[in-house]
């Protein structure tokens, strides 16, 4: 077998500066406990918990490396000092039951093995799919597989998000908002390149934030293959799997599983080769007809007849107001664009009015501004898939009618553009397509929530909406 060139370095990364003091402690205190990290591993560590300004450089850190290389070791060591050393509330998933079992076991091992950290817990499960640990101090891990309401109500100073490669919408709508509240808060998104099967479209836009530079507090790791690449280039095996450049894992192992994996797995498990997103549909509507759809909008002092609210999985939020007009058409106008979420509700509170129809992505993040926006005494409901086919039906028909009518909002007028179809169900429906990372769409997914609202408005005289017609 020839010999391969051995480096540890990243194919991509990129780590908001700042002091690496804690995570260097971090690396020490891994080091005290048993706990031996690779010197890739501890330059994650180190640049994970970089601080700035009083709080963590990186909000979002994302680590993209080959199954079998370590990343269970990396978050062990900083679970172990989040938990010990700085009182940390901790969220950790995975998308298997064994996955988030083994983070468990291997963490609750180091603290059976040293006397001073098994006597400041307080309490402990070990039932599989509820393991957690919490000290004295009141500082608490837990351990759980990821659902759709995993996660909702909790708040948490680190959430760790393991096999990201797997991860729906939904779960992103449970599980993101649980560090919203918290002002030093951390999200670790770890896993390979997503294969075939996997519902990959959050990890797949961090990567796409992270490429871009589009946020400048998210860290991220690779260690990818370029798609095409001689899938036995040997060198390119050592390249991208830093536990075999480190000595740690043999390069027959990689062998081992080239002659029995299909092509498909050994790109993705492997090499972390990241497939390139398929070739786009036409847009929806052309630009210059979209031109056509240009309206003065409405006076300040005149109300949308509803609202719509969606958040991208960069958490980037799009509250959207519909109106009907006189004449028979629509009127969307994007009202809030931002990440803050209370700035949003206040948003919301500012054009809210009694009984005005407010609807909510529920498969996005914006699914947990609901309570907050009822502790407003705001009611605000939860779309459904069936929702979105209908509200997307509408859409549709109402941009080949050309009666939805715009004021040419640059975000709005991208997201439109990008947008994409997707099927839902057997019966001809569809919703936005929300699995390529480089569109933007939170904005038409809210503009569609809008108009699906307001065309469950009624006249005065009680029938409905001229529109529905």
């Amino acid at each position: 077998m020839r010999a391969a060139t051995v480096t540890t370095e990243p194919t991509f990364t990129r780590v908001p500066a700042g002091d690496e003091t804690t995570g260097q402690d971090c690396v020490d205190l891994a080091a005290a406990y048993g706990v031996p990290l690779d010197e890739w591993q501890r330059d994650i560590v180190r640049g994970l918990l970089r601080e700035s300004s009083g709080a963590w450089s990186a909000s979002q850190a994302g680590l993209v490396v080959s199954r079998q290389n370590g990343k269970g070791q990396i978050l062990l060591a900083v679970e172990l000092f989040g938990l010990f050393e700085l009182g940390e509330n901790i969220l950790h998933t995975a998308h298997a039951v064994k996955t988030s079992s083994d983070a468990f076991r291997r963490l609750w091992s180091v603290i059976q093995d040293h006397g001073d950290l098994a006597g400041r817990v307080r309490r402990h499960s070990q039932m599989i799919g509820a393991e957690y640990v919490e000290l004295d101090t009141g500082a608490r891990i837990a351990f759980n597989t990821r659902s759709a309401s995993a996660g909702r109500g909790l708040s948490v100073d680190r959430l760790v998000v393991d096999e990201a490669e797997d991860l729906p919408a939904a779960e992103v709508g449970a599980l993101a908002p649980t560090v919203f509240s918290r002002p030093r808060a951390q999200s670790l998104y770890f896993g390979t390149a997503p294969g075939v099967t996997h519902d990959a479209l959050a990890f797949a836009t961090m990567r796409a934030s992270a490429h871009d530079g589009l946020n400048p507090r998210l860290a991220w790791w690779e260690w990818c293959a370029e798609w095409g690449h001689d899938l036995d280039d040997q060198d390119m095996w050592v390249r991208v799997n830093p536990a075999v450049a480190a000595g740690r894992v043999p390069l027959q192992a990689i062998t081992d599983d080239r002659a029995i994996l299909p092509e498909d797995q050994f790109r993705a498990e492997r090499l972390s080769m990241w497939a390139p997103v398929a070739a786009r549909q036409p847009a929806i509507i052309t630009e210059a007809a979209w031109r056509d759809l240009l309206a003065a909008g409405p006076t300040a002092d005149e109300a949308p007849a509803a609202i719509g609210v969606d958040m991208s999985h960069g958490l980037d939020i799009s509250v959207v107001g519909c109106w009907n007009r006189d004449d028979g058409t629509v009127f969307l106008e994007e009202l809030f664009a931002g990440a803050d979420v209370s700035l949003a509700v206040e948003c919301i509170a500012g054009v809210a009015e009694r009984h005005m129809p407010i609807t909510v992505d529920d498969l996005s993040p914006a699914a947990q501004m609901v309570p907050l926006l009822k502790s407003r005494s705001i009611k605000a409901d939860r779309s459904t898939a069936r929702d979105m086919a209908k509200g997307c039906g509408l859409f549709e028909a109402r941009l080949k009618a050309g009666t939805l009518t715009h004021r040419g909002q640059g975000s709005l007028t991208d997201a439109v553009m990008g947008a994409q179809k997707r099927p839902i169900g057997d019966a001809g429906g569809w919703g936005w397509d929300r699995r390529d990372s480089s569109a933007q769409i939170h904005p038409v997914v809210a503009g569609t929530l809008a108009l699906l609202g307001a065309s469950s408005v009624k006249d005065d005289d009680g029938g409905p909406d001229a529109f529905f017609l």
